[in-house]
Protein backbone atom coordinates (compact mmCIF):
# COMPACT_ATOMS: atom_id res chain seq x y z
CA UNK A 1 0.00 0.00 0.00
CA UNK A 2 1.40 3.67 -1.24
CA UNK A 3 1.77 6.08 1.99
CA UNK A 4 -0.05 9.49 1.44
CA UNK A 5 2.44 12.15 2.33
CA UNK A 6 1.11 16.16 2.66
CA UNK A 7 2.99 18.68 1.81
CA UNK A 8 2.27 22.06 3.69
CA UNK A 9 4.83 24.69 1.92
CA UNK A 10 4.35 27.82 0.39
CA UNK A 11 7.21 28.42 -1.42
CA UNK A 12 6.25 27.19 -4.65
CA UNK A 13 10.14 25.69 -5.94
CA UNK A 14 10.45 24.17 -2.38
CA UNK A 15 7.30 22.45 -1.97
CA UNK A 16 7.47 20.92 -5.90
CA UNK A 17 10.64 19.88 -4.61
CA UNK A 18 9.45 17.89 -2.22
CA UNK A 19 6.96 16.61 -3.78
CA UNK A 20 9.15 15.03 -6.99
CA UNK A 21 11.83 13.33 -4.58
CA UNK A 22 8.88 11.83 -2.70
CA UNK A 23 6.92 11.02 -5.25
CA UNK A 24 10.20 9.69 -6.76
CA UNK A 25 10.51 7.05 -4.05
CA UNK A 26 7.07 5.63 -4.19
CA UNK A 27 5.17 7.83 -2.19
CA UNK A 28 1.33 9.53 -2.99
CA UNK A 29 1.74 13.31 -2.27
CA UNK A 30 -0.99 16.10 -1.71
CA UNK A 31 0.43 19.41 -2.08
CA UNK A 32 -1.40 23.00 0.20
CA UNK A 33 0.34 26.16 0.22
CA UNK A 34 -0.89 27.37 3.40
CA UNK A 35 -1.75 26.00 7.49
CA UNK A 36 -5.25 26.22 6.86
CA UNK A 37 -5.34 24.25 3.81
CA UNK A 38 -2.97 21.77 5.70
CA UNK A 39 -5.51 21.18 8.57
CA UNK A 40 -8.37 20.60 5.88
CA UNK A 41 -6.30 17.96 3.42
CA UNK A 42 -5.06 16.11 6.55
CA UNK A 43 -8.80 16.49 8.17
CA UNK A 44 -10.46 14.64 4.82
CA UNK A 45 -7.31 13.27 3.10
CA UNK A 46 -6.11 11.22 6.49
CA UNK A 47 -1.91 11.45 4.89
CA UNK A 48 0.44 8.58 6.75
CA UNK A 49 2.77 11.78 7.23
CA UNK A 50 2.51 15.51 7.16
CA UNK A 51 5.66 17.70 5.73
CA UNK A 52 4.92 21.28 7.45
CA UNK A 53 6.95 24.48 7.03
CA UNK A 54 6.67 27.09 9.85
CA UNK A 55 6.17 30.38 8.31
CA UNK A 56 3.33 30.11 6.22
CA UNK A 57 0.40 32.19 5.57
CA UNK A 58 -2.40 31.93 7.61
CA UNK A 59 -1.51 29.60 10.33
CA UNK A 60 1.93 28.94 10.95
CA UNK A 61 3.27 25.50 10.65
CA UNK A 62 3.78 25.24 14.66
CA UNK A 63 -0.08 26.31 14.82
CA UNK A 64 -0.81 23.45 12.23
CA UNK A 65 1.07 20.88 14.17
CA UNK A 66 -0.36 21.62 17.37
CA UNK A 67 -3.96 21.59 16.30
CA UNK A 68 -3.02 18.38 14.57
CA UNK A 69 -1.84 17.05 17.71
CA UNK A 70 -4.69 18.28 19.48
CA UNK A 71 -7.52 16.36 17.32
CA UNK A 72 -8.13 12.60 17.97
CA UNK A 73 -9.00 12.06 14.17
CA UNK A 74 -4.78 13.72 13.30
CA UNK A 75 -2.87 13.08 16.20
CA UNK A 76 -0.81 10.08 15.45
CA UNK A 77 0.26 11.33 12.12
CA UNK A 78 3.85 11.76 12.22
CA UNK A 79 4.83 15.45 11.19
CA UNK A 80 8.25 16.48 10.15
CA UNK A 81 8.79 20.29 10.49
CA UNK A 82 11.18 21.81 7.19
CA UNK A 83 12.00 25.09 7.89
CA UNK A 84 14.57 27.52 7.45
CA UNK A 85 14.29 28.41 11.58
CA UNK A 86 17.49 25.99 11.66
CA UNK A 87 18.11 26.82 15.19
CA UNK A 88 18.55 23.98 17.81
CA UNK A 89 15.81 25.61 19.91
CA UNK A 90 13.21 26.34 16.80
CA UNK A 91 13.93 22.47 16.81
CA UNK A 92 13.19 21.81 20.42
CA UNK A 93 10.31 23.88 20.27
CA UNK A 94 9.24 22.21 17.33
CA UNK A 95 9.63 18.67 18.99
CA UNK A 96 7.96 19.93 22.22
CA UNK A 97 4.74 20.71 20.70
CA UNK A 98 4.25 17.19 18.73
CA UNK A 99 6.50 17.34 15.55
CA UNK A 100 8.49 13.98 15.16
CA UNK A 101 11.35 15.46 13.05
CA UNK A 102 12.56 18.79 12.18
CA UNK A 103 14.89 19.03 9.47
CA UNK A 104 16.20 23.20 8.71
CA UNK A 105 16.46 24.53 4.83
CA UNK A 106 18.47 23.81 2.89
CA UNK A 107 17.33 20.10 3.27
CA UNK A 108 19.27 17.60 1.56
CA UNK A 109 16.96 15.68 -0.34
CA UNK A 110 18.16 11.92 0.39
CA UNK A 111 18.16 12.58 3.97
CA UNK A 112 14.45 14.27 3.39
CA UNK A 113 13.61 10.57 1.72
CA UNK A 114 14.98 8.64 4.61
CA UNK A 115 13.61 10.41 7.30
CA UNK A 116 9.88 10.46 5.67
CA UNK A 117 10.95 6.25 5.33
CA UNK A 118 11.64 5.89 9.12
CA UNK A 119 9.09 7.97 10.34
CA UNK A 120 6.58 6.12 8.60
CA UNK A 121 8.17 2.86 9.02
CA UNK A 122 7.95 4.01 12.84
CA UNK A 123 4.31 4.89 12.39
CA UNK A 124 3.47 1.10 11.26
CA UNK A 125 4.53 -0.40 13.99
Amino acid sequence: MTSTVLIAEDDEDVRDLVALRLAAAGYQTVTVNNGNDALTAANFQHPDLVVLDIDMPGLDGLSVCQQLQGMARTSRIPVLILSARGRDLDASYGRSIGASEYMAKPFDSADLVERVGRLLDDARR
